[in-house]
């Protein structure tokens, strides 16, 4: 499997950024509370896109031996939907979701939103 670059769609930079005039990107200020001085203490900035920013999604599944991973692939991408996708996810960080999901030009959506796990016993 080869995860290609995911580049912000054009059509969303168009509509948000260049339309209603919004940034690229976001920076939210942090910082951890001393409670027993009651100060801010270690300040720090993130960085993130904007929540709802939509990004063109492409990945390679190559085939060996006639192998059919694609039932692993949906629920890898299901959890990545459930868990989120880089760091500070305790924030809130990450969270995404696949739509319109094609495997060449046939819709696997519902392939996707099927996809369960069992529950821990």
């Amino acid at each position: 499997m080869a995860f290609w670059d995911c580049s912000l769609n054009q059509d969303w930079a168009k509509r948000e950024v260049s339309d209603k005039n919004r940034l690229f990107t976001e920076t939210k200020m942090e910082n951890t509370i001393d409670r027993i001085q009651g100060v801010a203490q270690h300040p720090r900035n993130t960085e993130r896109v904007p929540a709802g920013a939509e990004f063109d999604f492409k990945l390679t599944l190559k085939v060996h031996d006639g192998e059919d991973l694609s039932d692993m692939l949906f629920q890898g991408l299901k959890l990545i939907e459930l868990t989120g996708l880089g760091g500070s996810l305790s924030r809130g960080y990450g969270k995404i979701e696949f739509v319109d999901l094609k495997l060449g030009s046939t819709d696997v959506q519902a392939k996707l939103d099927a996809v369960t796990f069992g529950e821990a016993a």
